[in-house]
């Protein structure tokens, strides 16, 4: 049921404006920034990569970038338009990436967890592949989130999957929910290997510093409004925004 993973981007345009993904990418670099200080001399290894645009300005500041996706159209793209020295794509699962372990100084899984065959085997290779003290951008959707964010549905993940499938039917093109999310104690079991820098309500309390004001400008409304019920209700917070440590 994976294998809609393999075409991605033929349904997401999203992957190809690059003010969109350029963007998401600032907000990375803005939190490991924030956590590491220097970004000097580090290799980075960015799962789930797609057309790349966001991998290309990685390698604006770090020493050596590989982005890695399923998506063999997206890859191509990458390829055509990315070429920089220091700065590689592949074709492949991360479960059959070919690196030594502790290879990698930081990995970016942005949103990356709820679409692969299994979780457990993603983080354990993620794990695997960072030096110790090296420190991973993990990015979470909450599976108790009003509206589902892949397909705009409400309460969709809180639903069984023979519910969810059902549900999808009636209100899309798709047949299945792929998506396996997790509830914020689920997530925190998933990571219990690592140490959790939690930045969450950081970038929510400053936007700007963070380069998400796309999303919520401060002093507004708004800014208020979901940083008061972001710290009321954490638990169902959609998005988490973690950095995870792995220990020396």
């Amino acid at each position: 049921m994976d294998s809609y993973q393999h075409n991605f981007s033929d349904s997401e345009e999203s992957m190809f404006d690059e003010s969109v993904r350029v963007q998401k990418a600032n907000k990375t670099l803005a939190v490991l920034k924030d956590f590491l200080q220097d970004f000097h001399n580090l290799k980075l290894l960015d799962i789930g990569s797609s057309t790349g645009i966001m991998t290309n300005e990685y390698a604006k500041y770090f020493d050596e970038v590989i982005g890695i996706d399923l998506d063999a159209k997206a890859v191509e793209y990458a390829d055509e338009n990315f070429k920089k020295e220091n700065l590689k794509f592949i074709n492949s699962p991360i479960e059959e990436i070919d690196f030594n372990d502790s290879y990698f100084d930081i990995i970016t899984c942005s949103h990356i967890y709820e679409h692969v065959p299994s979780d457990i085997i993603l983080m354990n290779k993620i794990f695997e592949l960072l030096k110790p003290g090296g420190v991973c951008y993990f990015t979470a959707g909450n599976r108790f989130q009003i509206i589902e964010a892949h397909y705009k549905l409400p309460f969709l993940s809180y639903f069984p999957k023979k519910i969810a499938n059902i549900y999808i039917q009636l209100f899309t093109n798709e047949k299945f929910y792929y998506e396996n999310l997790k509830s914020y104690y689920k997530l925190k079991k998933l990571v219990k290997s690592f140490e959790i820098y939690d930045y969450t309500l950081k970038v929510l309390k400053s936007p700007s510093y963070y380069f998400a004001d796309d999303m919520i400008q401060e002093n507004t409304v708004k800014y208020y409004l979901i940083n008061f019920i972001a710290k009321i209700f954490y638990m169902i917070v959609p998005t988490y925004i973690w950095i995870l440590k792995k220990p020396q």
